[in-house]
């Protein structure tokens, strides 16, 4: 089916396109255009939400800094707010604030700091097909909503393991 695709493409291209708008202006636009997927795709990946945390969770760049998720049996979570180096978790200045979304209900979660992160707990049990959102300010900077759906990528439930960014 992909050979099919793309010989379909370079046949518009050699029949339509390159007439019209000549082989060296087609080409240097097809550059372009996979300059630009291909620096988005990196750029995207670039966050870290391709590997687990420096506590094994599921990371998200909302901001200045990251936040890692790490969701319990119990569905309480464990918020790390690292900087920007995936180091130096803090709870000083910092606030989080988390949901699931499930379907059309909204379960809160209470969110309180322990040593170096946040301990949520939910207001009641939501599926295994809901969506985590956590607003969180770190040292006081205020980041973007950082959403995480489920199931998580990466979720180490144990504090033991680290990885190493």
């Amino acid at each position: 089916m992909r050979k099919v695709i793309l010989f379909a493409f370079i046949s518009a291209l050699n029949s339509e396109i390159i007439p019209k708008f000549g082989y060296h202006q087609v080409m240097t636009y097809l550059k372009f255009i996979t300059a630009i997927l291909f620096l988005s795709s990196s750029i995207a990946l670039a966050h870290g939400e391709e590997k687990p945390g420096p506590h094994s969770g599921s990371i998200r760049m909302p901001g200045a800094f990251h936040v890692e998720l790490i969701l319990n049996d119990d569905q309480s979570a464990k918020i790390y707010l690292s900087d920007i180096n995936f180091q130096n978790p803090t709870v000083q200045n910092s606030s989080v604030k988390m949901a699931a979304k499930d379907g059309k209900a909204v379960i809160p979660f209470a969110c309180s700091p322990a040593a170096d992160h946040f301990q949520c707990v939910p207001s009641k049990r939501f599926s295994k097909k809901a969506e985590i959102v956590i607003q969180a300010a770190r040292d006081g900077k205020v980041g973007q909503e950082a959403r995480y759906k489920l199931p998580l990528k990466f979720n180490q439930k144990s504090s033991g393991g680290h990885s190493h960014h």
